[in-house]
């Protein structure tokens, strides 16, 4: 695990997913097993955008987002017996692509597993080219981050 601290903010993280803990989930060392982490913060990322959807549905047909680059810094081991949330924040928003700052942390300490930056890129499934964040998408997620992204 990495010596390292979970990096400081200057924004509040308004989305928060629990995620349960499962045995086959455990490696050998009694640890979450690190490719865990990501798949919790692949259920932050559904359970974010689904809410800026019309009925709460992810067209994937027409535009979506894919995930472009991941880093992550695993900060402290996580046990079994403890329960973890997901949070989730749009740290920034460029033209074609979004960064979403993602941590895994202990609902009753407070203290972050995991950190992770991850760069997203809107992407259109039918012509198989990257397109342009939407005025429409960067207007609801400043709305619910209570900030503007220039």
């Amino acid at each position: 695990m990495s010596s390292h601290t979970a990096p400081e903010v200057s924004y509040e993280f308004h989305h928060a997913l629990p995620v349960q803990i499962r045995f086959n989930d455990i490696d050998v060392l009694g640890h979450l097993n690190n490719a865990i982490y990501l798949q919790f913060m692949d259920l932050g990322k559904a359970n974010y955008f689904r809410q800026f959807m019309d009925g709460g549905r992810f067209n994937w047909d027409a535009l979506g987002l894919v995930i472009a680059n991941i880093n992550i810094d695993f900060l402290a081991p996580t046990f079994i017996h403890e329960d973890l949330q997901v949070l989730t924040a749009v740290a920034s928003i460029g033209c074609k692509s979004l960064v979403l700052d993602q941590r895994v942390v202990s609902i009753t300490t407070g203290e972050v597993k995991a950190s992770a930056k991850v760069t997203m890129v809107c992407y259109n499934t039918k012509t198989g080219a990257t397109e342009v964040i939407s005025d429409e998408w960067r207007h609801k997620i400043s709305v619910y981050e209570g900030r503007q992204f220039v």
